[in-house]
């Protein structure tokens, strides 16, 4: 895909602007592994000599925990992407915007539809959030499901890869993507108003998209405004399609155009110790589903295109006071409620309608040092009511409670910093064509890292979670026609356990900067959807039942970024990556849908 935008940002003094350009080819790399490792430790071994100029890391500040920790402080494998670096990624949906990113791939079901997928987990093991807060859409139900996100809206994207089930619930046994937004501002900007304005466009599907953002305020109130549209045609592809032997003749993917549109409107007020405040927000999105059509009534009637129409309204609130005295110093809270629908457009006709409405809130109370501890406990509730009626209704409505408690403790001494927690969850399911189940989770962390010389750090990082499964592994019974197969849920699933640990060794700081991660994770009575063999005669679709059975995860991610050249006024940059994951059921045959290998280089010109 070829692809450019231009963005210009009012700052707090004149008008200072700044032009980017971007111009991006996807590609396969043929690397093999022998080839790459090569490679990579010759980036390590060799510092360029023709750049002496320091480069100094700016410590960013991981939001999606309660103590404010950076990206270096924590043992757990996060990824931050922020300023240049996020505008340069952006794309159309957030699995597009992360896939490039260690560790990470992204589901894809056209324009309008990708997930990011998190060392070969993906769905409901992997946490979407907006500042804190679930997504609370569906799009976990169906890959062709749409993420309430715009990646446009984004301030910073945080990416944590491994369980992070301890602060968020006991399904981020993959990770979690947190999008921070400046929809509920924390403090007005210094001369009283900033404004930003992107337009961007491609040449594959003739995208073209706008937005603004506006921020102003004065010393206690501040205010946010942002809106953005985006429009793509039908991508270009080399040569026609063939779609269920029905070859288009056209250059172009039929039914791969997209139209979304946000707008969010928020306030804040805040004193010497905190702040409150409002946000609400819109998504809407129409977008086609390539390669999935409906045979329309009656004979010889040619297949209906499947389009998805989706309306998502949010309202979120949070609020933070600290300085309290006492044994609780500080308070955050946060509270999401999501009403949300869409329609799955068979042509002109609707073929079946998914309603969501959700909530979420959580609390965290932060307690005053006891001796060289320090650390936060809080709650976590939420509420799902889900339907789904018409062609698709794989699954039955379904009303989904669930609660939560977590601690966690840090410990930092001269060299090491210490941190474990635990987290106890219960969920509730009440479905209306059968009995309700409840069952509870329990999860225990403990993670270390340990400063090294030069800038380097070794990371530790020790989980043991249990995962509850959801209402599609529960009560799924009928054809699922965007997987083109029957898929049969089991109400007799017990929790999935994970074992898992992983070691890193990492150097953030200077001009050579690199990672290596391997990780391990057991599951006891791992959940997938396993393939009995059967064809349904009427529907003719494979049928698959969601089962249980052991499974091993064995993962390594590694990657090298150093500048190589100064070009003017520019530098020219190099990135090296590697990531596998080895995915094995105990009959061992291989888990279904794990990603495949990968090895990547990236050459880059900044000014």
């Amino acid at each position: 895909m070829n692809s450019v935008f231009v963005a210009i940002n009012r700052g707090h003094a004149g008008w200072p602007h700044r032009y980017c350009v971007r111009r991006s080819r996807r590609s396969s790399t043929g690397l093999s592994p022998v080839a790459a490792a090569t490679i990579i430790a010759f980036a390590v071994g060799a510092v360029p000599g023709a750049l002496s100029a320091q480069h100094v890391t700016e410590e960013v500040v991981v939001t999606a925990t309660p103590m404010n920790q950076s990206a270096d402080e924590l043992a757990q494998s996060v990824t931050v992407l922020g300023g240049a670096e996020l505008d340069r990624l952006r794309a159309v949906t957030l699995g597009e915007t992360l896939e490039g990113q260690l560790g990470i791939s992204s589901t894809y079901f056209g324009a309008g539809a990708s997930r990011p997928i998190i060392r070969g987990l993906a769905g409901a093991r992997v946490r979407t959030m907006e500042d804190g807060i679930e997504t609370l859409d569906v799009s976990t139900v169906s890959d062709d499901h749409a993420i309430g996100i715009d990646p446009l809206i984004a301030r910073q994207i945080e990416i944590f890869r491994g369980p992070t089930t301890l602060l968020y619930g006991n399904g981020a046994v993959g990770g979690v993507v947190n999008t921070v937004t400046n929809r509920i501002p924390e403090a007005a900007p210094e001369d009283g108003f900033t404004g930003a304005v992107e337009v961007r466009g491609d040449t594959a599907a003739d995208e073209r998209t706008l937005s603004v953002a506006l921020d102003g305020g004065g010393s206690r109130l501040a205010w946010h405004a942002d809106a953005a549209r985006r429009r793509t045609d039908d991508y270009r592809i080399p040569g026609a399609a063939d779609v269920d032997a029905a070859p288009t003749g056209s250059s172009r993917l039929e039914n791969s155009d997209l139209e979304l549109a946000s707008y969010s409107l928020g306030g804040s007020w805040s004193g010497q110790r905190g702040l409150v405040g409002i946000a609400v927000s819109r998504f809407d999105t129409e977008y086609g589903v390539p390669g999935h059509a409906h045979a329309e009534e009656g004979e010889g009637e040619p297949e209906a295109p499947v389009r998805i129409d989706l309306e998502q309204t949010r309202v979120d609130i949070k609020g933070s006071w600290l300085g309290f005295d006492g044994a609780i110093e500080g308070v955050n809270f946060r509270i999401g409620v999501n009403d949300y629908a869409h329609v799955e457009l068979e042509g002109a006709e609707i073929g079946t309608r998914f309603e969501n409405d959700a909530y979420e809130g959580r609390i965290e109370l932060l307690h005053r040092p006891v001796g060289a501890w320090s650390g936060a406990f809080g709650l976590q509730i939420s509420d799902r009511d889900f339907s789904a009626i018409g062609d698709e209704a794989f699954i039955p409505p379904v009303e989904t409670s669930s609660a939560g408690a977590f601690v966690i403790e840090r410990l930092e001494l001269d060299r090491w910093d210490l941190a474990i927690g635990a987290r106890y969850d219960e969920r509730r399911h009440r479905p209306t064509n059968g009995d309700s189940t409840r069952d509870s989770a329990l999860g225990l962390s403990a993670a270390a890292v340990r400063e090294l010389s030069g800038g380097r750090s070794l990371a530790l990082n020790w989980v043991t979670a249990e995962r509850l499964p959801v209402a599609e592994e529960l009560f799924a019974n009928g054809p699922h026609l965007a997987n083109a197969a029957i898929e049969i849920g089991d109400p007799t699933l017990g929790s999935e356990t994970s074992r898992h640990f992983d070691i890193g060794l990492r150097k953030t700081t200077g001009m050579l900067r690199w990672s290596v991660t391997a990780f391990s994770t057991d599951y006891s009575d791992f959940i997938y959807l396993r393939d009995t063999g059967v064809v349904d005669p009427d529907e003719d679709l494979p049928v698959f039942m969601f089962s249980q059975q052991d499974a091993r995860f064995r993962g390594i991610e590694a990657e090298v970024f150093t500048p190589i050249a100064q070009a003017g006024d520019g530098e020219i940059d190099l990135r090296l990556f590697t990531d596998f994951v080895d995915a094995e059921l105990a009959n061992g045959q291989n888990v279904p849908r794990i990603p495949p290998r990968r090895y990547g280089a990236r050459l880059a010109y900044h000014a």
